[in-house]
């Protein structure tokens, strides 16, 4: 099985061995053919790619004691949360902008 040509970038990015990226990703395309039912389609190959993520993403956990994974979630925490909100008040600038165009200074 091929592997993507993203993979060693994203197993450096994860503080994994290029190996070990490896194997996590025939894991991901097993769960991949598990879950969606297929062997070569576009959800096929989104799901693996999601599931490889994932994988790398717990990889990455492991390397760190314990003592400083509060601090990891909570700075993934704000991460998100920051996505999230923009996202949620992008509309609403957007809304705001006309308004404030025609406004005199």
């Amino acid at each position: 099985m091929k592997t993507p040509m993203i993979l060693p970038w994203l197993a450096g990015r994860a503080g994994v061995s290029d190996s070990r990226a490896e194997e996590l990703w025939r894991v991901a395309c097993r769960e991949a053919a598990l879950l969606t039912g297929e062997r070569d389609s576009s959800s096929y190959w989104g799901m693996a790619q999601q599931i490889l993520l994932a994988l790398l993403e717990q990889e990455r956990w492991q390397a760190y004691p314990l003592l400083v994974w509060p601090w990891l979630l909570m700075q993934g925490g704000l991460q998100r949360w920051s996505i999230l909100t923009r996202r949620w008040l992008l509309p609403l600038l957007r809304a705001c902008r006309p308004l404030q165009s025609g406004r005199p200074r």
